[in-house]
């Protein structure tokens, strides 16, 4: 599932889901609706290029999500620096692009918390990944 996972966001041109160094892919045997949590983020000195996936199994007929940035302090203690809320897909995909500029010289989280539905039960998933802003 995860190989269809990254063919089908190639084939709608969202590149930044490859499963590459700047990327967390998680799938677990324990979820009951979902079958990908992908996020990814990189950056170009302060262009930072945020991105999630969710993948619902068959049926699912909604997925709803927040993304996050949030960033490391000294005391690596996160302070959130952008909230994008209200994400949702009427499918079984939920796709979010973004890019948010940064000060430098920090480590970035970007996490996604989604809601998946499907046969009348629903399941709270979430994934998130690191990077560091030179």
């Amino acid at each position: 599932s995860l190989l269809i996972a990254v063919i089908f966001s190639f084939s709608l041109g969202q590149v930044a889901f490859a499963a590459d160094a700047n990327t967390q892919v998680s799938a677990s045997p324990q979820w009951t609706n979902t079958d990908v949590v992908s996020t990814s983020l990189a950056f170009s000195g302060s262009e930072g290029s945020c991105g999630a996936y969710v993948l619902g199994k068959t049926g699912t007929t909604e997925i709803t999500g927040t993304v996050v940035l949030e960033r490391k302090n000294s005391n690596g203690t996160y302070i959130t620096v952008k909230t994008w809320s209200g994400l949702a897909a009427k499918a079984d995909t939920l796709i979010f692009n973004s890019t948010y500029y940064v000060a430098t010289g920090y480590t970035y989280r970007l996490t996604i918390t989604a809601t998946v539905y499907r046969n009348e039960t629903s399941e709270t998933v979430s994934g998130y990944y690191e990077a560091y802003a030179s």
